[in-house]
């Protein structure tokens, strides 16, 4: 028989051990706590709806593009070329007359540049039959390889098809637009926005300081006017700095590349000094897009492996430097920006608005860090997008 003492330890245990299953039941997720967590979490609805919005805004900016782009290139070009304007207006010459000036003098240097680029490129490409039938001579082995390769993986794909009794699929051939219609619609496309920006550009030039001073009559504090133009000022100084700098350094490296790609004897150095320029304006892949085109004019144009990489290495050297050396040299660490952000802005403007989307997507990426770092709630945002 138990004695008083063990009935109560058995008792105890027994307590113990309901207390512990209860526990392990309490922990278990249920379906109702999922029910009061929904009551409780009150910021899910203003969350969805701000995700609506962005989602919505991202399908706007995509669909109305063609209206959307020339003002958002119009903006950057204004906060590069005001400071420039403003200094003319020093000197007593009127801002429409200014502004007229500026832009006249920015985009004869426009086309300059292409014209440097285009020209050249025509060359190349009126050497192209001459250039393959040059390429397949000397790397024909490679060819003859390639080709046997090719035809094994044919015929292993015939026999694949034959051992199943597959019948093959009858292929549809989608006639190509003509391709004279295809430049003429891109062309009215790009004369098209390429007016509407000159024009809105001119506006916004002429306007001077118009713009904002309605923006603080409107504003109903204070404390509201101030901020607007703490933001304006931010933006205008942050980034005419920036564009400004980095349009100097790629000229500055453009010129660099010419003059190596004149002294390794790499015809048209003009057209791989502009190139290298042009495309050191888009991240990363601008370089590397570069540093391909390097390397087959370099095989293209040389026998020894040894010349025909000296092109890219060189390219790629000076980029090193400049990217690593001098541009965060004179920017400074407060323009200075997180590289995974910025190579996934450059991934979501270029899925939206192709080339021109790349080489705005590091303004835009400035722009809504010098927003968030002057909104409180925003500050966390502002500090990720930093470097």
């Amino acid at each position: 028989m138990q004695t008083i003492e063990e009935r109560e330890r058995d008792e105890e245990l027994a307590e113990s051990d309901a207390e512990a299953i209860s526990e392990k039941v309490a922990e278990t997720p249920q379906i109702s706590d999922l029910a009061r967590f929904l009551k409780r979490a009150r910021a899910i609805v203003p969350v969805a709806v701000v995700g609506t919005f962005f989602l919505g805004l991202i399908a706007f900016l995509y669909f109305a593009k063609a209206f959307v782009m020339p003002v958002v290139l119009a903006v950057l070009l204004t906060f590069l070329l005001k400071p420039i304007v403003r200094a003319l207006g020093k000197i007593h010459l009127p801002e429409s007359i200014g502004a007229v000036f500026v832009i006249a003098i920015f985009f004869t240097l426009v086309f300059f540049a292409v014209s440097g680029l285009v020209q050249p490129a025509a060359q190349w490409a009126g050497r192209a039959p001459e250039t393959i039938a040059n390429v397949q001579e000397r790397f024909q082995h490679w060819f003859r390889r390639a080709e046997r390769l090719t035809r094994a993986a044919a015929q292993v794909q015939d026999m694949t098809k034959s051992a199943t009794g597959e019948t093959p699929t009858p292929q549809v051939e989608v006639k190509q637009p003509v391709l004279m219609t295809t430049v003429m619609t891109f062309t009215r496309s790009f004369l098209a926005g390429l007016i509407e920006t000159v024009v809105l550009l001119f506006f916004m030039l002429a306007a001077g300081d118009l713009f904002m001073q309605k923006l603080v009559r409107i504003l109903p504090t204070l404390h509201d006017k101030k901020k607007a133009v703490e933001i304006a000022d931010e933006l205008q100084h942050s980034l005419s700095t920036f564009l400004f700098t980095i349009t100097m350094i790629n000229a500055v490296l453009g010129v660099l590349v010419g003059l190596a790609a004149f002294l390794v004897g790499l015809p048209n150095p003009v057209l791989w000094g502009v190139l290298a320029g042009a495309l050191n304006f888009i991240p990363y892949f601008g370089p590397i897009t570069g540093v391909a085109v390097l390397l087959i004019a370099g095989f293209i144009t040389f026998d020894s492996p040894l010349r025909a990489i000296a092109p890219p290495i060189i390219y790629i050297s000076l980029h090193a430097v400049e990217a690593n050396v001098i541009t965060p040299m004179i920017l400074g660490r407060r323009l200075t920006l997180n590289p995974l952000v910025i190579f996934l802005s450059l991934m979501f403007w270029t899925w939206l608005w192709g080339i021109p989307g790349a080489l705005l997507s590091i303004p835009m990426l400035m722009m809504l860090k010098i927003f968030c770092d002057h909104f409180k709630p925003l500050a966390p945002i502002g500090e990720f997008l930093s470097g």
